[in-house]
């Protein structure tokens, strides 16, 4: 009986130690950090794809108003092209430049009592 203990444990002995080299050798601890950190950067994936299709919606509709109103499609192109539309005077202010000097002009005439 106890010979039959003795190689049972010696068994269990050998088969414990064998379970632990497979463990180390597999990096069984190595491969769930890799994977938590490939949830990680799925998740951060999909945040970006979540805020691109957000900005996508976004210019699409921009871009529907454009084709639809003449308006807003007349004010974007002066915005990016710094035009200005039918009598309409453009004042432009440069920071750092000199006001131009003004004519002195004489003060009007009053007439005679």
């Amino acid at each position: 009986m106890l010979k039959g203990l003795l190689k049972f444990l010696l068994v269990c002995a050998v088969a414990a130690g064998l379970a632990y080299l497979y463990h180390r050798h597999r990096d069984f601890n190595g491969r769930m950090e890799t994977l938590e950190q490939n949830r990680q950067a799925v998740e951060d994936l999909r945040r970006e794809v979540q805020d691109l299709q957000h900005r996508l919606n976004e210019a699409s509709e921009r871009v529907r108003r454009l084709e639809s109103d003449p308006v807003e499609r007349a004010a974007v192109v002066r915005q990016m092209r710094k035009f200005a539309g039918e009598e309409e005077k453009v004042f432009r202010m440069e920071e750092g430049a000199a006001p131009a000097p003004l004519p002195a002009v004489p003060a009007p005439a009053q007439p005679a009592p």
